[in-house]
C-alpha cells in the first residue's frame, strides 16, 4: 500500500514537471490540438517546432453553413526523446474564394526575462484555381518573391510558407500573377 502511494506521488510529480508531453508527434496531434484533426495535410520542422497544417470540421450553430473541412495550423514543440506538446496558438480559418485563400498565423515566444526567442509567421491556404501553378511569398514591402511549398492532397491543393509578415501571390504557368 505504501509503495503504491509513493509511486502515485512520484508519477504525479513527474506529470507536473513534464506537463502534458506525448511520446510521439502523432499522439500530440491527436490529443493536444483543441480541434478534432480530420486530416494532417503537411508538417514542417522549424528548429524544435513542427508546424502542422490540418483540416478539421467547423462545429457549432454559428458555423452550420460551412459544410466542407476548414484549414487549421498548430505548433507542436518537442522531439521523440523529451516528448511533444502543443505550443499554441491554435485556430482554424475559413472563407470562400474562387482563386485561393490566404491565412496567417504568427508564432512568437519569449523567455521569462521577456527576451524574444522565436518570431515567424506561417502563411497557408487552399488553391482553388487550376491555372495557379505556384504560390510565392516575399517579406512585406519587398519584391523578392520565392516559391513556397505546394501540397497536393487527393483532388485538393494547398500551400504553406514561412516568413515574417509575408506577402503572397499566385502565379500561372505563363508567369501571370493571379489576384485573389
Amino acid at each position: 500500500m505504501r509503495n503504491s502511494i509513493v509511486f502515485s506521488i512520484i508519477l504525479g510529480f513527474m506529470f507536473l514537471i513534464t506537463g502534458c508531453n506525448y511520446p510521439t508527434l502523432q499522439e500530440a496531434i491527436n490529443n493536444d490540438i483543441p480541434y478534432k484533426v480530420s486530416e494532417v495535410i503537411h508538417t514542417k520542422k522549424i528548429d524544435d517546432i513542427t508546424v502542422v497544417l490540418y483540416t478539421t470540421e467547423a462545429k457549432g450553430e454559428e458555423f452550420s453553413y460551412i459544410k466542407e473541412p476548414v484549414l487549421g495550423v498548430a505548433f507542436i514543440k518537442g522531439n521523440n526523446k523529451e516528448g511533444w506538446k502543443n505550443d499554441g496558438p491554435n485556430g482554424w480559418e475559413h472563407y470562400q474564394n474562387e482563386n485561393y485563400t490566404i491565412y496567417y498565423q504568427p508564432y512568437t515566444k519569449y523567455n521569462e526575462q521577456g527576451e524574444l526567442l522565436k518570431d515567424f509567421d506561417v502563411v497557408y491556404g487552399e488553391i482553388n484555381n487550376k491555372d495557379i501553378q505556384k504560390i510565392e511569398i516575399a517579406k512585406q514591402g519587398m519584391k523578392d518573391f520565392t516559391e513556397t511549398k505546394m501540397i497536393k492532397q487527393g483532388n485538393k491543393r494547398y500551400y504553406l510558407g514561412i516568413g515574417y509578415h509575408p506577402e503572397v501571390r499566385a502565379v500561372s504557368s505563363n508567369g501571370e500573377v493571379i489576384n485573389q
